[in-house]
């Protein structure tokens, strides 16, 4: 993700990207990021009128990719439990792909500037919405409120995405259980 390098803002966008991943958002200050593109310091303001705002258009430009690649890997003509695994699938292929990207997203999720990045999810969230609601429709998924059902997905999967990032291989069969337990959670 973000490894189009072609122009310079997004050669900016991945140098903040991989310096946030690698050592946190204060390591990330303008003269690291600079250093890291080759590229003087001022040439980022000519991108980005501020630091956070970088930050946030990193973040956007992220969200947009996996939504991107979810879209990709969902047939909107296969069953309900197919798309919700397929869902499941497209983040997880999305972020194990590029361990920065999911290390980013994670730590600008638990920071002061996750309020500010305004409709980072919404193409996400209306992908996951229409299958909430098609499942609802069919009878198939509880009747329980959005956030509670994505509670009972995004959870394992972060948890089973850190554990395969720090080195453990998951096998087919454990992810399709997982998949499994989560299809399960949200139905009736």
């Amino acid at each position: 993700m973000l490894n189009d390098l072609s122009t310079t803002r997004n050669r900016i966008m991945r140098a903040a990207l991989d310096l946030v991943a690698e050592d946190g958002f204060a390591a990330a200050t303008t003269a690291a990021i600079a250093r890291k593109t080759g590229l003087a310091e001022g040439t980022l303001y000519r991108h980005f009128p501020s630091k956070d705002e970088l930050f946030v258009a990193v973040y956007r430009q992220l969200k947009q990719e996996v939504f991107e690649s979810i879209q990709a890997e969902t047939r909107p003509d296969a069953s309900l439990r197919d798309r919700f695994g397929q869902l499941w699938l497209g983040v997880w292929n999305a972020y194990l792909s590029d361990a920065a990207a999911f290390t980013y997203g994670q730590r600008f999720g638990e920071s002061p500037l996750a309020g500010s990045e305004g409709v980072a999810h919404e193409g996400f969230y209306r992908h996951v919405a229409a299958l909430m609601s098609d499942g609802k429709q069919a009878g198939l998924i509880k009747p329980l409120p959005a956030n509670v059902l994505r509670a009972f997905f995004f959870p394992p999967l972060i948890s089973m995405l850190k554990q395969a990032l720090a080195g453990h291989d998951w096998a087919a069969s454990d992810i399709e259980a997982a998949i499994d337990a989560a299809w399960d959670s949200w139905t009736l």
